[in-house]
């Protein structure tokens, strides 16, 4: 900015940038050391005083937005012009709730991608077609355009989109494999997703699983979801008297009775997804358990 200091009285350098510019006096010293002002062409001293006629050169510096950190880092395992496919790491929220959140999935996207701001059908989700809840790691595939993002979206309902987890859950399982079927509806006192035995209650939600391994106090399984409800996993295997192991929002009574909560975050990964892009053509995705299920695992009888 430049001014012409017009006044008849004197009046201190500082004070005047002060009010021309509405900055606070410590950062107009600051600005002053550091070269931004000039007066009559001339570097002056932070009180240096203005008379009538001088010519007063003061430049804001633009201040640098500080990058938002995430402690949580999603790797990329393919990219093309379409789409991405990543891995989601636990404890990586997908997008912002009512709360407000500024370290989630969505803002990691549209800091390394901007033009994701303009891909889906919701301002505060852009680009996301599909979510894992905060604690659940595993595979996820972002659209990078509008196209991919329709395309997407009409595969998840209408349901031909394969996605499989990997679920470890207390007690054994009675059977090798089966499926669970009660309708979901959110508890209005808990607030979580409550499984109901009536047809005319909740939402329609199905689960299948098949056990890739028994042990004595657990057992390794292998789901799928044909629909997409919100904590629909956690919920119907509660539902049934088997909680997911490190889940500490659905746990059985005799856990809470226990005080059994593992110190661990939820045995809940999503190691298989598969789609087709739009020229038809199928996509196969697959991630290994993470390492810390991993070791939780070998350490089971």
């Amino acid at each position: 900015m430049n001014l012409i200091y017009q006044l008849e009285n004197k009046e201190r350098l500082d004070k005047y940038l002060q009010k021309e510019s509405g900055l606070t006096r410590n950062q107009i010293k600051k600005m002053i050391l550091a070269g931004h002002a000039q007066v009559n062409n001339e570097l002056p001293s932070v009180h240096h005083w203005l008379k009538k006629g001088d010519k007063v050169a003061f430049t804001i510096p633009k201040q640098k937005t500080a990058k938002p950190e995430f402690e949580h880092q999603p790797k990329i395992i393919d990219q093309n012009d379409e789409f991405l496919v990543l891995e989601k790491p636990s404890g990586l929220l997908v997008h912002p709730t009512d709360k407000g959140e500024n370290n989630t999935l969505a803002d990691w996207l549209v800091n390394k991608f901007p033009s994701l701001k303009k891909i889906g059908d919701d301002p505060r989700r852009p680009a996301i077609v599909h979510r894992l809840d905060k604690e659940v790691s595993g595979l996820m595939v972002i659209p990078l355009s509008q196209a991919s993002f329709d395309s997407l979206k009409k595969q998840f309902q209408q349901r031909t989109i394969k996605k499989e987890y990997t679920a470890l859950v207390h007690g054994q399982l009675i059977n090798e494999q089966g499926q669970i079927e009660q309708a979901l509806e959110r508890d209005k006192k808990s607030g979580l997703m409550k499984a109901q035995s009536g047809k005319e209650a909740g939402k329609v939600a199905l689960t299948t699983y098949q056990v890739i391994k028994k042990f004595i106090n657990y057992t390794l399984v292998k789901v799928q979801i044909k629909t997409g409800r919100l904590h629909q996993i956690r919920a119907h295997f509660y539902s049934i008297g088997h909680s997911i192991v490190g889940d500490k929002l659905y746990q059985t009574k005799d856990l809470r009775k226990k005080k059994k909560v593992l110190n661990q975050r939820i045995f809940l990964h999503a190691g298989y997804l598969e789609f087709t892009d739009l020229t038809g053509q199928s996509h196969q995705y697959q991630s290994p358990l993470p390492t810390e299920l991993k070791k939780f695992l070998t350490n089971l009888k």
